[in-house]
C-alpha cells in the first residue's frame, strides 16, 4: 500500500484501483506526516495550521483533526495507522518519494488550502525542493560542538521546522535540541542575512557581553542614538570616550540602557538570530525578554535542552510561553531522506554506483549509529576511506572531534551520573535500572537521580546510551581497569538475575576472566543449537574445549560437538560419544562426572533412535533416567528431549508425557515444549491436535525453524490429513531452512516424496526419494534408508511396477532389523502385503500385533488395508468388503483423507447397487478436493487397480 504524492494525491492499495484523497484539513495533516516520516511534535504540527492561536486551542484543533484523519484512513482501508503519543505523532507510510524528496513530476496536484497560509507556504517550498536536483538540506552545523568543517553542505530536510520559523507568528521562536543536531544551521536558513547575537560558554557572569559584541559588529547602528547616546556609552565607551556620563542611579541607568539598545535594534533589525541561548547571561536574557514583549523585533534562538538549559533561561522561556509570545520548536535528528541526500552529496565515492535518490549504501548504518545527529554524521562520513564498507563501521575509531564533544558533555555530569552513563556504555543491550544501579554502585533512588541527569544532558535515552556513537566514544575513552571492573559487576548482577548466558559470558570475558565465562559459553551454545545456529555453536564449543582449564567443562564441550554428528555421520557420532563416556568414567565421582555421563547418554540415545536401533535406545534410556535427579536445568532439558524421542517410537506415551512434564519443570523454552507436545500428539494418534500445535508454533516462533524441525513435522501432519498443498509447501520450506544439514534434508525429502506420490506426480517424487535414500546412506542411518525404500516401494506400486516395488521392499527389510516402532514397522508390513512379499503372511500378523499396542488411526488404516488385500488374494470378497468398511470408518474418524478415499474405492468395487454408487461419488469428491492425483480415476479402473 502506497501514498502517491506525485500528481494527484491518492491512496493506492495493492490489487485495487487508487482512491484520491479529498482536499480537506485531515488529508493535509496526513501529507505533512507522510513527508516528515519521523515523530513530529504536536505543538509543531499544530503551529503549522493554527499559528495565531494559543497553544491549548491549537492542540485541541489538532486532536479533533487527527481523529478525522484516522477516520479517513479507515474509510480508505489504509495501513499503517497513525501512531500517537502524548506529545508527538507520526505516520510510517510508504510514498513514491521514498527515500528522498525528488519528484519526477508535479507534487500533490490540485491540493491547496489557501486559508492555511503556513501550510501552503510549507507545501510550496516542498514542491520547489522536489523539482530541483536534490534536497535543500540540513547542514552539519554542529551547534556548540567544535568548529564546523571548512566547506559545508547545503540545507537538508527540516521542512516543517523551517516553515514554522518563517511563519513569523510569534515574537519569539526557540529551537531546542541536543548538541550537533543542526539547530544553528536551521535558524541560519530561516533568518537569512539577519544579524546574530551569540552567547558563549563561560561568559554568564559578564552582563551584556553578547549584546556588546553584537553592537560592536554593527557600528553603523550607533549613529543617531540621540538622547540615548550617553546611556549606551555605559556599555560601549567608544561611543563617547571623552565625555562624562550623566550621574544616574543604577536602576534609572539600567532602564535607559535597555531602552536605548532596544530602540536601536528595532530600528535596524526586524529579525534577530540568537545562538546558544542556554549560555546567555541574566542581563542579556532580560533584554531579550523586553524585546519579546515590545514585539517590534522578532528573535529566533537556538538552545540546548535538558540539563544545560540554565534555570533563568528556562524560567524566562516559561514566562514568555505563558504570555503567548514564544513558541518552542523541538528538533529531532535528520530523517533518512535528508541523511541520504547529505551522504550522496558528501561521499559520492562510497555510493557503489547508487545515484541519488537511491539509498546510499551507508544510509542504514549511519542513521542508526548517529541517530540523525548532523555534526556527528558528517564527522563520521568525512572519516571514511574509499573502499570502506558499512560492516566495518563498528571497528572504526571515532573521529576525534566527536569523541571530544561527547566526553566534554560527560565531564559536566556529577560523579553518580557519570557512573550510570559508564554502566550503560558497557551494557550489551538496553540495561534495566537495577543493572545500572548495581554496576554503578548506587542505591536505586540515587541511580534514578543520576539517570535523569544523564538523560537531561542528552547522553542517554531511557536506560541506554542515546546513540551508538555515544556508547562507542565512552568505551574508547574508558580506562581498561575501570572497564574490567564494570564488566565484572555486570556479569555478577546478570547471573543473579538469570539473564541470557551469552550476555553473562560476554561480560566475564570482557572483564578478563575467561574461566568464569566458560560455563555460560556452554549454556549459550546449547541455546544456539536450539535456534539452529549450529556453526556458531560449534565454534564456541571448539574454543571452550581447547581453552578451558576445567576438565569437566572441556569434556562437556566435547560431548556436545560429538552430538553434532547426529546431523551428518551417525556412526562417527556414536564412536565419539562412547569414547567420551569411557573417559568420563575415569573422573572422580561427583556432579561433574554425572553431568558428562548424562550428556553423553543423551547423545547416544538420540543417535540410536535416528540410526534405527530402537533396542539400543531402549537399553540406554534407563541408564540416562537414573542420572536425572539433581542435574542442572540445561542438562535435564536435553535429556528429556531424547527420552521423549525414544519413548514415542516405542509407543510408550506415558513415559513421553512424563518427560514432557520434566521439560516444563526445567523451564525449557516454550517453543521446545510445544514441539514435543505436538510430537506426542502425533505418535499417540491425535493428528489434528498435533497439526494445530505445529501451526501455532510456526506462527508464534518462526525464529526456531532452524533449530526445531517445525516445518518438516507440520508437513508430516498435513500429508496425513490430506492437505497436500500445505504439506508440499512446508516440506520445501524445511529443505530451504535446513539446507546443508543432511539429517533434516533426509527427513524433509521423505515427506516431500511421499506427498508428491499422493498428488500423483510420480516422476517428480522419484528423484526426491532417491535423494533421501542417498542422504540416509551418507549418514549411516538404517532408519532413513528403510523409510526411503518403503516410500520408493509405494511409488512403484502406484506406478504399477510390482517387480520394482518388491525389490525396494526386500531391501527395506534388510535395513529394518528388529524395529518395533509401530508407525515405521507398519508402513513396511503393509507394503510387504501389497507386494505379495515372501513374508507377507508374517507381516499381516505383525500388523495385527502392532494395532494391539497402539490406537494410532494411521496404523489401523494400514492394518485394514492389508486385511483387504489379503482377503482379495484369497478371493474372499465379503472379508475384503468388511475390511474396506473398517478402513473407511477408521480413516474418516481420524480425518485421514487419502486413506478414506482409497477405502471408498475398495467399497465401490466390492459392493453392489446404491452403496457402490455412493462410495464411488464420495471417493471421487475427496480425491478432487484434496488433489489426490493417483485416486482421481474412473470408478472401475481405479477400484480394479486397488484390488490387484
Amino acid at each position: 500500500m502506497t501514498l502517491r504524492v506525485l500528481g494527484t494525491l491518492r491512496w493506492e492499495p495493492e490489487g485495487a484501483p487508487p482512491r484520491p484523497l479529498p482536499v480537506v484539513l485531515p488529508a493535509a495533516i496526513l501529507l505533512v506526516l507522510a513527508r516528515h516520516v519521523q515523530w513530529v511534535s504536536r505543538t509543531q504540527l499544530a503551529s503549522l495550521f493554527w499559528p495565531g492561536m494559543p497553544d491549548e486551542s491549537a492542540l485541541l484543533n489538532l486532536r479533533v483533526n487527527l481523529h478525522k484523519a484516522r477516520q479517513l484512513l479507515a474509510d480508505l482501508g489504509a495501513q499503517p495507522p497513525l501512531e500517537a503519543e502524548r506529545r508527538r505523532v507520526r505516520w510510517l507510510v510508504q510514498t513514491d518519494l521514498d527515500p528522498a524528496d525528488r519528484a519526477a513530476g508535479p507534487l500533490a496536484t490540485g491540493f491547496d488550502l489557501p486559508e492555511f497560509e503556513p501550510f501552503q507556504a510549507w507545501l510550496h517550498e516542498w514542491r520547489q525542493a522536489c523539482s530541483g536536483p536534490a534536497l535543500s538540506a540540513a547542514p552539519a552545523a554542529e551547534d556548540e560542538a567544535p568548529a564546523a568543517p571548512a566547506s559545508g553542505p547545503g540545507f537538508y530536510g527540516r521542512r516543517v521546522e523551517l516553515a514554522q520559523l518563517r511563519a513569523g507568528d510569534a515574537p519569539v521562536s526557540v529551537v531546542l535540541g541536543e548538541a550537533g543536531l543542526g539547530k544553528s544551521r536551521l535558524v541560519a536558513e530561516a533568518v537569512g542575512a539577519s544579524p546574530w547575537l551569540r552567547c558563549r560558554a563561560g561568559l554568564r557572569a559578564m552582563p551584556f557581553a553578547a549584546v556588546a559584541e553584537l553592537f560592536e559588529r554593527h557600528p553603523e547602528w550607533l549613529h543617531g542614538l540621540g538622547a540615548y547616546r550617553l546611556d549606551v556609552a555605559r556599555l560601549l565607551p567608544d561611543i563617547a570616550p571623552d565625555e562624562p556620563l550623566p550621574p544616574l542611579d543604577a536602576v534609572t541607568a539600567r532602564v535607559r540602557l535597555f531602552e536605548g539598545l532596544a530602540r536601536t535594534i528595532e530600528q535596524h533589525a526586524p529579525l534577530l538570530a540568537v545562538d546558544d541561548l542556554q549560555w546567555a547571561d541574566t542581563t542579556t536574557l532580560e533584554w531579550l525578554v523586553l524585546l519579546a514583549h515590545r514585539g517590534r523585533t522578532r528573535w529566533i534562538a537556538t538552545a540546548r535542552d535538558g540539563a544545560e538549559l540554565a534555570a533563568p533561561v528556562e524560567a524566562a522561556l516559561a514566562s514568555l510561553q505563558a504570555a503567548g509570545v514564544a513558541r518552542l520548536v523541538e528538533l529531532q535528528g535528520l530523517d533518512r531522506a535528508a541523511l541520504n541526500a547529505l551522504l550522496h552529496e558528501r561521499r559520492p565515492d562510497l555510493a557503489a554506483g547508487q545515484a541519488f535518490p537511491r539509498p546510499h549504501p551507508w544510509l542504514a548504518v549511519l542513521a542508526v549509529y548517529t541517530g540523525g545527529n548532523a555534526f556527528c554524521a558528517i564527522e563520521v562520513m568525512d572519516a571514511l576511506q574509499t573502499g570502506d564498507t558499512p560492516r566495518q563501521l563498528a571497528r572504526m575509531p571515532l573521529p576525534q572531534r566527536v569523541t571530544a564533544m561527547l566526553l566534554q558533555r560527560r565531564q559536566r555530569l556529577a560523579p553518580p551520573a557519570r557512573a550510570v552513563l559508564d554502566a550503560a556504555a558497557i551494557a550489551l543491550d538496553r540495561p534495566s535500572l537495577a543493572q545500572l544501579a548495581a554496576v554503578a554502585g548506587l542505591a536505586r533512588p540515587a541511580a534514578v537521580v543520576a539517570l535523569e541527569s544523564a538523560q537531561q544532558q542528552g547522553l542517554m535515552h531511557d536506560t541506554a546510551c542515546r546513540h551508538d556513537l555515544v556508547r562507542d566514544a565512552l568505551r574508547e575513552a574508558m580506562p581498561a581497569t575501570r572497564a574490567a571492573e564494570l564488566h565484572r559487576r555486570s556479569a555478577t548482577h546478570l547471573a543473579d538475575e538469570g539473564a541470557a548466558p551469552e550476555t553473562i559470558a560476554h561480560h566475564w570475558r570482557a572483564a578478563g576472566d575467561d574461566e568464569a565465562a566458560w560455563p555460560y559459553v556452554l549454556c549459550a551454545a546449547q541455546r544456539m543449537r536450539q535456534r539452529g545456529e549450529r556453526e556458531a555453536a560449534a565454534a564456541a564449543l571448539s574454543e571452550l574445549r581447547g581453552a578451558a582449564q576445567d576438565e569437566t567443562l572441556a569434556l562437556r564441550a566435547e560431548v556436545m560437538l560429538a552430538q553434532e554428528h547426529l546431523f551428518d555421520d551417525l556412526p562417527a557420532g556414536r564412536r565419539a560419544l562412547e569414547s567420551t563416556l569411557v573417559r568420563a568414567a575415569c573422573l572422580p565421582e561427583g556432579r561433574g562426572r554425572q553431568i558428562i555421563e548424562a550428556h553423553a547418554l543423551s547423545g547416544l540415545v538420540d543417535n540410536a533412535v535416528f540410526s534405527g536401533e530402537l533396542a539400543r535406545a531402549a537399553a540406554l534410556a534407563p541408564r540416562l533416567r537414573a542420572l536425572l535427579p539433581g542435574l542442572a536445568a540445561d542438562v535435564l532439558i536435553e535429556a528429556h528431549q531424547v527420552l521423549i524421542e525414544a519413548a514415542m517410537r516405542e509407543g510408550d506415551t506415558a513415559a513421553a508425557i512424563a518427560s514432557l512434564d520434566g521439560l516444563r519443570r526445567a523451564h525449557a523454552p516454550r517453543p521446545v515444549v510445544l514441539s514435543f507436545e505436538a510430537q506426542i500428539h502425533w505418535f499417540s494418534g491425535a493428528v489434528r491436535e498435533a497439526r494445530q500445535v505445529f501451526e501455532h508454533l510456526l506462527e508464534q516462533h518462526p525464529d526456531y525453524c532452524q533449530g526445531l524441525t517445525i516445518e518438516n513435522d507440520l508437513a508430516v501432519m498435513c500429508h496425513a490429513l490430506g492437505d497436500l498443498e500445505r504439506a508440499e509447501e512446508m516440506a520445501r520450506r524445511s529443505l530451504r531452512s535446513w539446507a546443508g544439514v543432511a539429517h533434516t534434508q533426509a527427513l524433509s525429502s521423505l515427506v516431500l516424496g511421499a506427498t508428491l506420490v499422493s498428488r500423483g506426480r510420480l516422476h517428480e517424487a522419484q528423484p526426491v526419494l532417491e535423494q533421501a535414500l542417498e542422504l540416509g546412506r551418507q549418514q549411516g542411518s538404517d532408519l532413513f534408508i528403510g523409510e526411503a525404500l518403503v516410500r520408493m516401494a509405494r511409488l512403484h506400486w502406484h506406478a504399477g511396477d510390482l517387480a520394482a516395488a518388491r525389490r525396494s521392499v526386500a531391501e527395506a527389510r534388510a535395513h529394518a532389523g528388529s524395529a518395533a516402532e509401530p508407525l515405521r514397522a507398519s508402513a513396511l508390513a503393509l507394503m510387504q502385503v501389497l507386494c505379495e512379499d515372501e513374508a507377507a503372511a508374517a507381516a499381516l500378523v505383525q500388523l495385527r500385533a502392532l494395532c494391539a499396542r497402539s490406537g494410532h488411526p494411521l496404523l489401523h488404516a494400514r492394518r485394514w488395508r492389508a486385511e483387504a488385500a489379503h482377503a482379495l488374494r484369497t478371493d474372499d470378497r465379503r472379508a475384503a468388503l468388511a475390511a474396506a468398511q473398517q478402513m473407511s470408518a477408521v480413516a474418516a474418524l481420524g480425518s485421514l483423507a487419502e486413506w478414506h478415499c482409497e477405502a471408498l474405492w475398495l467399497i465401490a468395487d466390492r459392493d453392489r447397487g446404491a452403496v457402490a454408487v455412493d462410495a464411488r461419488a464420495q471417493a471421487q469428491q475427496i480425491a478432487l478436493r484434496h488433489g489426490l492425483g493417483n485416486l482421481i480415476r474412473d470408478a472401475g479402473g481405479e477400484a480394479q487397480r486397488l484390488g490387484a
